[in-house]
Parts: C-alpha cells; structure tokens; sequence
C-alpha cells in the first residue's frame, strides 16, 4: 500500500503546480492531494462522494481564502472531529494579517507558514517544510479508515 498522502488544498492553480514540482524534487515520503476549495477538502476528508475511496492525509497544507467554505471553517471542522483532529494543518496563506494568524491558531492550526512568492524563497519554505515535517517531526500514525 502507497504512503498516506499530503493533502493540498488550494485554489490557485499557478501556486499549486510550482509547490507540487518542488515536492517531486524533494525526496518526499508522501504524494501529493490537491483539492481546490474548502467543500472538496471537506468531501476528502469525510470521503464522501468521488473521494469515498480517499486515504486520510498524513498532513495538510491549507490555503486560508479558498472559495466557498474558507480555510478556516475548514480547520475548525477538522479540529472538531476526533477522528480528524490528530492530523497537523499547516496554513498557507498570502495574508500577513494578525487577525488571520491569530484566528488560525485559535482554531489548531499548527503551524501558520506566509505563501511566497513563485521562485527560490519557495523552495526554501519548501525544503525548510519538508525538513522539518517529514524528517525532524513524528508524524501521528494514519491507519486506514473505519477502523
């Protein structure tokens, strides 16, 4: 069975594909997810619908303005949710506001990362990620759901 995946959830396509080139770059130990706005994370994480068949992540990556249902009503559902409320949630967000921030952590973000733009200050938020969440950081077990 492949590896739990990192689920990426943002609607923008150009910050999309330049994160999920860097991630086949790095020697990342799970594939990467995307979904485009808040419903379809949701729809993923509950596998509803076309993702019935969805394994749960091993960690999100979750934009703060998304269309429809927003980051952050996304994060405060998850973190609600026993099952759910175990996997880390990095925000990843263009907003410098601290009520953004503020409001992020408030709800269990676990980590509030700033989107860069396209080019090298992204690789290295991408690289410092992968280090710290896949190599320094232990990561809570993903078993299969319904269990």
């Amino acid at each position: 069975m492949s590896a739990p995946p990192l689920l990426l959830v943002e609607d923008s396509d150009p910050d999309a594909e330049a994160l999920e080139r860097i991630a086949r770059r790095l020697p990342l130990p799970a594939p990467v997810v995307r979904v485009c706005d808040g419903e379809s994370a949701l729809d993923y994480l509950y596998q509803r619908g076309a993702y019935a068949d969805a394994r749960k992540p091993v960690l999100i990556l979750l934009d703060l303005h998304l269309p429809g249902i927003g980051g952050r009503e996304v994060l405060s559902t998850l973190k609600a949710d026993p099952r759910l409320r175990s996997i880390p949630v990095i925000i990843y967000s263009s907003s410098v506001d601290t009520q953004d921030v503020d409001g992020a952590y408030a709800d269990g973000a676990n980590c509030y990362l700033f989107k860069p733009q396209i080019g090298p200050q992204l690789q290295a938020t991408a690289e410092a990620l992968h280090a710290f969440w896949f190599q320094a950081a232990r990561l809570p077990a993903t078993e299969a759901r319904g269990a």
